[in-house]
């Protein structure tokens, strides 16, 4: 889980810094190139990532499921989304704002700051994956 490591108490007032949503399968969650503004963790259901590749053509990146988290990059900086995320099964989100966010880094720092840490991480790892791709798509 991303927030973990509070008591019951503190895990509670985190989940108040949250909202949740249901959607519908197929139905957009973020664009590419839309502002970003929240990160989200899937409950129950899967998510599709995916970008443009060319004209009119979604090429899929990843799909998620639940305990898993996406538009992390919302919490870091204020910028348009690199990708798509599109409802794939019917899907139960937590979300959580960039404002929220920097609440939650005020209440409980130590909680925001391993939060950010598996962020880098995650991050770490999908660049690592993206390279290896662009690695196999050269050499072909």
């Amino acid at each position: 889980m991303l927030f973990k490591g509070g008591s019951k108490e503190k895990i509670e007032r985190i989940l108040e810094l949250f909202q949740e949503r249901e959607l519908k399968p197929n139905t957009a969650i973020f664009m590419e190139n839309m502002p970003s503004e929240a990160l989200y963790i899937i409950k129950s259901g899967t998510v599709r990532i995916s970008m443009m590749a060319g004209e009119g053509e979604e090429m899929g990146l990843l799909l998620l499921g639940p305990g898993e988290f996406f538009g992390e990059l919302a919490l870091i900086q204020e910028a348009n989304r690199l990708v798509t995320a599109r409802a794939e099964k019917a899907v139960e989100l937590l979300l959580i704002t960039r404002k929220d966010f920097q609440t939650l880094t005020e209440l409980e720092p130590r909680i925001a700051a391993r939060a950010l840490t598996i962020i880098a991480k995650l991050l770490a790892m999908r660049i690592r994956t993206c390279q290896e791709r662009l690695k196999q798509q050269i050499a072909s």
